[in-house]
C-alpha cells in the first residue's frame, strides 16, 4: 500500500464523513469506488450482502462505492478479503489519478483489471474516474470461455461492441449471431443475453456501455 493512499485513509478504522452535496470525496475516491462496485457486480452479489458480510451499513457502502466517503483502512481490508483481492490491488495507481484532469484521464498502466478465471475472461476497464455516464472495457475471452448457460441483463442504456480479434457467439433474446474480427453490434443493456468465443484462439471485443443508472444517482454499474 503506498503511503500516498493510506494518508487519504483514517487511521483510527472509521469512515470519513460523505461529501457534501452528493459530490464525490476526490478522484481516488471514485476509482476505488468503481472498482469496489465492479467487483461486487462481477461476483454477483448485492450491496446488503457485502455490506452485512463486512459488519457495515448499506448506506456507507453505497456511499464508498459512489465515491461520496472514503474508506477507512479498516474498511478496505474487510472488503479486500471479503471479494478475495489484496489491499495493494486495490490501491494500485490510485495515487496517479490526482493531478490527471481532476480524473478525466487514465493513463496507460493505471486501467483497472478484472480477471474472471473461472469463465475464461479478462476484462480491462478504461474509463477514466471522472466519466459518471459511459464505460469503456476491452474484454479477452479464451477458448470456450463464455458469460455461463444463462441469459442475463444489467439495467437502462445501451451498449456498442466492436470485435477487434477471433470470433464471438452472440446471444441476444431467442436469436444467436456469429460475430468475426471487424464486425460490430449493439443491444440494450435490458436485453437478455449471453455470449461466448467459440474458436479456438482468443477473442478480444472492446464495448462502450451508456450508464443510464449511473448518470441518475443509481447504484448500477454496467457490465458486458
Amino acid at each position: 500500500m503506498s503511503l500516498s493512499a493510506l494518508k487519504r485513509l483514517d487511521h483510527a478504522g472509521l469512515p470519513t464523513a460523505p461529501s457534501q452535496a452528493g459530490r464525490p470525496e476526490s478522484a481516488v475516491d471514485l476509482w476505488l469506488g468503481q472498482q469496489l462496485r465492479q467487483l461486487r457486480k462481477q461476483q454477483r452479489r448485492s450491496l446488503a450482502d457485502v455490506a452485512s458480510a463486512c459488519g457495515m451499513s448499506l448506506g456507507l457502502l453505497s456511499q464508498i462505492e459512489r465515491g461520496l466517503s472514503s474508506a477507512s483502512v479498516k474498511v478496505l481490508h474487510l472488503l479486500a478479503r471479503e471479494f478475495h483481492v489484496s489491499v495493494n490491488s486495490l490501491l494500485r495507481n490510485a495515487e496517479l489519478t490526482q493531478g490527471e484532469d481532476d480524473g478525466r484521464v487514465a493513463r496507460a498502466g493505471t486501467h483497472r483489471y478484472i480477471d474472471l478465471r473461472e469463465k475464461g475472461i479478462s476484462k480491462e476497464m478504461y474509463t477514466p474516474p471522472a466519466c459518471r455516464s459511459m464505460d469503456l472495457c476491452r474484454a479477452s475471452i479464451e477458448p470456450g470461455g463464455s458469460t455461463g448457460n444463462e441469459l442475463f441483463v444489467t439495467g437502462q442504456g445501451e451498449q456498442i461492441g466492436l470485435v477487434l480479434k477471433g470470433s464471438l457467439e452472440l446471444w441476444v433474446g431467442d436469436r444467436v449471431m456469429l460475430l468475426n474480427e471487424g464486425d460490430s453490434f449493439c443491444y440494450a443493456s435490458s436485453t437478455p443475453r449471453r455470449w461466448r468465443n467459440p474458436g479456438s484462439e482468443t477473442t478480444e471485443v472492446i464495448w462502450a456501455i451508456s450508464n443510464i443508472t449511473q448518470a441518475a444517482g443509481d447504484d448500477t454499474q454496467q457490465a458486458p
